[in-house]
């Protein structure tokens, strides 16, 4: 309160006036302009009509039920705008009176109930509000949601919206809040994680699967704690089984795209700093030799053609620098999750994946798709990973049994003869073969087996001192700029093909 309002210098407010004026609405309160601010600043006469058991009811029930078509437009938007500021205003007077009549908390949750699609508007401000008391009385918060057998449930019946599902994640978060502990053991009895797990059946559809896919990856964000209850459910043998058996019970789709999501975030949390030469398969985390089980599928998969997408999909794409294959995202994903398991830096992981052709087959399909700088970039990470581990035979595998050194020369070949083509370009993967080149001839220095085969390379020897050379002094120049590729005659047909409407996309379209 203003030091002018203390000592009686300033005009009585309207909102005072109204309210030692004898009888009045809260609708009369709500259309006075200064209401948020005399709410906030705790204005005493007005917070002890706020917490009255009838206006409480009235505030709730204008977040809460959805007002008539051809109702007023202050009825629609502005007392339930209101409502909401003045319930989530974090005021502890009256916090601490929706906890003084169960029944407001009842009318509150009430909503959750209610069949998908929530009002849109009234979903967020509820949502809100509901956040807003848990956060300032978590253990009556959770006390309460212990008493509601179903709350869970109706969280997840609105999945795609993301005021609800913020909500939940608000709940789950408690467990890092001294009053909170314990509410990861009760979400385990809800069966929170079997539900979402579940929404990833082929039959339900692409929405469903990434709305559940960016359910589980919130929570595992939240759940921070190594032993956090919740994040052992998910990971135990019958959930993970559970969630392979969906993503793998059709083609490529939104279910395998999106679920192997869930399983690249959790495969994550074992990464190691350090390379672990010292485990064995069988005494890895059992997360992952669950997900060791299922690659042979994964990489079956992966070595398919795309079928089924979000909108249907093509086998092929139209680009400006011609027809190209479709990787498609559930295919990049399988990518993803190899190089996630190279990774997490256990070296017996890594041998089975270069034993089993699982790194080759990535290696294949990096060349296979010239202008998807996604996958790309995804796989020179796992080359990386592979060239820094200081085991000579998976670098001797890497090079060798996975064509590595082969692969890059012939793309370098292709690659000058599209250059050659009227507006041509060089590939897209040539950038990334630089990095992947430095970075042999980096590792040959130390590697003597590495440094014997690329010198006894005819191929290599024919790129290295020619195409990648060329590029090497173009890059090294201190006043070069990629235009120098181009002569003036290439850019004047671009800026052509642009001023008559002509879109040249990059690879994204691979995805779509």
């Amino acid at each position: 309160m203003s030091f002018w309002k203390t000592f009686g210098f300033q005009a009585v407010s309207a909102i005072d006036t109204l309210l030692d004026g004898g009888e009045f609405t809260l609708e009369q309160l709500l259309d006075e302009e200064e209401i948020l601010q005399e709410t906030k600043s705790q204005n005493k006469k007005l917070l002890d009509f706020f917490v009255e058991p009838t206006t409480l009811k009235k505030l709730v029930e204008y977040i809460t039920v959805e007002a008539a078509e051809d109702a007023d437009p202050k009825r629609k938007f502005k007392y339930p705008f209101l409502a909401c500021e003045i319930l989530g205003s974090e005021v502890w007077t009256i916090c601490h009176a929706m906890y003084q009549h169960q029944n407001l908390l009842d009318e509150l949750y009430a909503y959750f109930e209610k069949d998908p699609p929530l009002h849109p508007m009234l979903s967020s401000y509820t949502s809100r509000v509901a956040t807003v008391l848990l956060q300032k009385k978590v253990p009556e918060t959770v006390a309460y949601l212990k008493t509601k057998k179903d709350i869970i449930s109706h969280f997840l019946k609105h999945l795609g919206n993301a005021s609800v599902m913020d909500l939940l994640l608000k709940v789950i978060a408690c467990e890092e809040t001294s009053d909170g502990v314990g509410i990861l053991e009760w979400l385990c009895t809800t069966e929170l994680i079997p539900s979402l797990v579940g929404k990833f059946d082929p039959k339900l559809g692409y929405g469903v699967h990434e709305n559940a896919s960016q359910a589980l990856s919130d929570i595992i964000s939240v759940s921070s704690s190594a032993n956090s209850p919740l994040i052992a459910q998910l990971e135990s043998e019958p959930v993970i089984k559970g969630l392979f058996d969906n993503i793998l019970s059709s083609g490529l789709s939104s279910s395998l795209e999106f679920g192997l999501v869930v399983v690249i975030e959790l495969i994550r949390r074992h990464s190691n700093e350090q390379t672990d030469d010292l485990t064995k398969l069988e005494d890895l985390p059992h997360l992952l030799k669950i997900v060791l089980q299922y690659l042979d599928k994964l990489l079956a998969r992966l070595q398919e053609n795309e079928t089924e997408g979000k909108n249907g999909s093509n086998l092929e794409l139209p680009l400006p620098v011609g027809i190209i294959p479709k990787l498609g995202f559930a295919r990049l994903k399988i990518v993803e999750l190899f190089t996630a398991l190279v990774h997490t830096n256990f070296l017996c992981i890594t041998q089975h994946l270069m034993e089993k052709n699982f790194i080759a087959a990535c290696v294949k399909v990096f060349f296979e798709h010239p202008w998807n700088n996604f996958l790309h970039s995804t796989i020179e990470t796992m080359i990386q990973i592979v060239l820094d581990i200081d085991n000579e035979a998976l670098k001797v595998g890497l090079v060798k049994d996975c064509k590595l050194v082969d692969l890059i020369c012939e793309a370098s070949k292709l690659s000058e003869q599209d250059c050659l083509k009227p507006k041509g370009v060089r590939r897209g993967y040539m950038g990334h073969i630089t990095s992947i080149t430095l970075s042999l001839v980096s590792v040959a220095q130390n590697t003597p087996s590495i440094e014997q085969y690329l010198t006894g390379h005819e191929e290599w020897n024919k790129y290295f001192k020619g195409a990648f050379k060329t590029t090497r002094d173009k890059e090294t120049k201190t006043s070069y700029m990629p235009t120098e590729d181009f002569t003036n005659e290439d850019v004047e047909e671009l800026e052509d093909d642009f001023d008559n409407g002509e879109e040249y996309n990059t690879g994204d379209q691979e995805f779509t």
